[in-house]
């Protein structure tokens, strides 16, 4: 018998060597090398002329059968995901530790139990009797209708679920089971990508919804190889500071609806909440003017969520000044310095520069660039921007103002909550012009907001 061959992967990136070595040459990063077991390749037949052929069919030729969705009793979550679960779609859920993934799980087939029974939840991190704690503080009553299967060895666990036939199953989490056909550590990325082939096998040929939560890396990405994100159908991420109540659920990829769209949640003490206008949240009816603070209208994905942008420049006595953001992109806020400089006047290369999102939103489109501008603006010259104004647009490195997407649904945001006038493009296409600005350059919009 021919003697196993051994090989090292780097877990970030999954590339193999024949040797260890200090630093991955395909991704750069260092100690990311560990040894794993080559599992010998089946022997293969030769081809065949004659024996069976594959089905060969025409786009016409092949009929649709609409499957319905199953409603989860999470409005905004049916929302996000494009209308319900869909049976045999695999889904896989990333997030940092602690920020609420297993408990959202948890709820989420407390609620799903209602209507489709039973449901399986398998964890490899926690026994069945912490499981049963959370629940209880969570005040699910449905137990009866949730198997809990508290194993590692994935192949022990999905046998161990034949006898019950559930019509959901919850993986938690995906670096934690592992298959014993594989002679490799749990979360190693042989592994990672063996167990993924398993459950989503399992998953599609019974018709079953499959959430697979994953955990993630110090860089933010779901932990073990690429190919992961590629075998799923639906790929979320959770995302919030652990000091704030507030959990922003983001679609990344999604094979049966839209990919961008979010929904926000407030962690209490019997879990998690639906937000359904985010907007209240993150902005307040009764604001006052104060330096540096303006409200943005942001897009994120189909919904437009008013957010709350904090610029603070101060004098500086570094011989290099501070740039320190929060929510902004680090590059954003330097092209916005940049513009400001050649276009407005304004000098930075001795100012400290402080940016914030209030509540852990994110400014990544470029429908905030005019609104960061001004907060930049009313923070240097320590002047309150208007209550009632709400700027809109895209910088250039010009210094045009130019139009961005959905403009109409971000005023329509901003009226709800008492915003009278608003800074648009001049080039923008608008069918009502009540409180609409025009402007062309970014002279032009700091003048109509501040004279």
């Amino acid at each position: 018998m021919a003697k196993p061959k051994s090989r090292y992967v780097c877990q970030k990136c999954g590339q193999s060597f024949p040797k260890w070595q200090g630093q991955c040459s395909g991704c750069g990063e260092w100690n990311t090398l560990e040894l794993e077991v080559e599992q010998p390749a089946q022997k293969r037949m030769p081809v065949q002329t004659s024996g069976s052929m594959s089905v060969i069919q025409t786009l016409d030729d092949i009929a649709v059968e609409h499957t319905k969705r199953w409603p989860t009793g999470i409005d905004i979550f049916d929302e996000l995901i494009g209308g319900g679960l869909v049976p045999g779609g695999i889904t896989l859920i990333g997030g940092e530790p602690g920020v609420g993934k297993s408990t959202f799980m948890l709820q989420l087939i407390s609620r799903l139990g209602v209507n489709i029974k039973p449901v399986a939840y398998v964890s490899g991190e926690e026994s069945a009797t912490q499981i049963k704690l959370r629940a209880e503080r969570l005040r699910i009553g449905n137990g009866n209708d949730i198997i809990l299967v508290s194993e590692q060895n994935l192949d022990s666990a999905l046998n161990g679920l034949a006898s019950y036939l559930p019509r959901m199953l919850v993986i938690d989490s995906i670096q934690t089971v592992y298959t014993p056909q594989l002679e490799a550590t749990p979360g190693s990325v042989s592994q990672i990508r063996e167990c993924a082939a398993i459950i989503t096998k399992y998953g599609k040929d019974r018709g079953l919804p499959v959430f697979i939560v994953g955990h993630v890396t110090k860089e933010g990405s779901i932990a073990g190889p690429k190919i992961l994100e590629h075998i799923v159908d639906t790929v979320l991420y959770f995302e919030g500071e652990l000091n704030s109540n507030f959990r922003i659920l983001r679609v990344f990829k999604n094979r049966y609806g839209a990919t961008g769209e979010v929904a926000v949640f407030n962690m209490t003490e019997k879990g998690l909440s639906p937000v359904v206008n985010p907007s209240d949240l993150f902005v307040s009816q009764n604001r006052s003017e104060t330096s540096g603070v303006i409200v943005a209208p942001v897009m994120q994905g189909s919904r437009c969520i008013l957010t709350e942008l904090q610029a603070l420049v101060t004098q500086s006595f570094l011989e290099v000044p501070r740039r320190v953001v929060a929510g902004v992109d680090f590059n954003k806020l330097s092209l916005i310095l940049a513009v400001l400089e050649k276009h407005a006047g304004m000098k930075f290369y001795n100012r400290d520069v402080f940016t914030n999102v209030a509540g852990g939103m994110k400014l990544s489109e470029p429908g905030g660039d005019l609104a960061l501008a001004a907060a930049l603006v009313a923070s240097f010259h320590d002047r309150p921007v208007p209550s009632d104004i709400m700027p809109i647009g895209e910088i250039t490195l010009a210094g045009e103002i130019r139009p961005v997407a959905q403009i109409s649904r971000r005023i329509a945001e901003g009226r709800r909550f008492g915003f009278k006038r608003f800074i648009v493009a001049e080039s923008t296409d608008l069918s009502d012009e009540k409180g609409v600005v025009r402007v062309r350059s970014l002279r032009d919009a700091i003048r109509a907001i501040f004279d």
